[in-house]
């Protein structure tokens, strides 16, 4: 095992079961940089902000799960200067890299060119199948995670790479980004108002206008506003009738 791990040309990062760091490839230390430096023996969850452990546990849990898509074991994580592929996956319980240290995930990650490289690149036809829509939104909740129903959630809104679901009882942190939302959600309902909002329809009471800018209204305790930018306006419009 530490061979392979040694001279593998992805970069690796072993848990063991209690998600702290085993061991890192070379090809992980170069990704990393300097936040490569004292990983070993690091826990996992103390490497992230509390607001995105939920996502992080979400991935590992998914890993050991075989039922589970491919799309849950993988995120993105944004560095200075280019973007990583983080992707999970469970070894067999036989699989060791010290006496008593069992294996239980796989971690890779792979350089990502930034969007601004991308974008100059020649456009491929996407081959991948259209997302899964989203019979439930996890979200956390105290120490665990909710399954939500989606009919609850009274707006979204985008929190950095994660999102904020409004409910009428609280806003609960979801580990899905606000783009990922939108494609899975169903798009009868829940509508993109703004680059940083989506707001499900059943949920809304007015449509209002104030200095020039419109923002409905939301059927939730202190009737929050959520706004719509100039470029969606026309579209909701039409969509609503008005």
């Amino acid at each position: 095992m530490d061979y392979a791990l040694q001279n593998m040309d992805v970069g690796l990062v072993l848990l063991d079961s209690a998600r702290r760091v085993l061991a890192l490839n070379p090809a992980a230390v170069r990704l990393l940089g300097q936040r490569a430096a004292g990983l070993v023996g690091a826990y996992l969850h103390d490497l992230h902000p509390p607001s995105h452990r939920a996502k992080v546990e979400l991935l590992l849990a998914a890993a050991g799960d075989p039922a589970a898509p491919a799309s849950a074991c993988s995120m993105m994580v944004a560095l200075p200067g280019r973007v990583l592929v983080v992707k999970a996956t469970a070894l067999a319980p036989a699989a060791t890299v010290a006496e008593g240290s069992a294996v239980t995930a796989l971690m890779l990650m792979e350089a990502v060119r930034p969007a601004a490289v991308d974008a100059q690149a020649p456009s491929v036809p996407p081959s991948a199948s259209p997302p899964e829509p989203l019979v439930k939104l996890p979200v956390e909740k105290g120490q665990g995670i909710v399954l939500l129903d989606p009919a609850d959630a009274v707006y979204l809104q985008a929190d950095g790479h994660y999102t904020t679901v409004h409910t009428g009882d609280g806003a609960f942190f979801c580990g899905l980004p606000l783009s990922e939302l939108e494609a899975r959600l169903d798009p009868r309902s829940f509508v993109r108002t703004h680059r940083g909002y989506i707001v499900n329809l059943r949920h809304a009471r007015a449509v209002e206008r104030q200095d020039g800018r419109a923002a409905f209204v939301m059927a939730a305790p202190g009737a929050p506003r959520v706004p719509v930018s100039r470029n969606r306006a026309d579209a909701l419009k039409k969509r609503l009738a008005l």
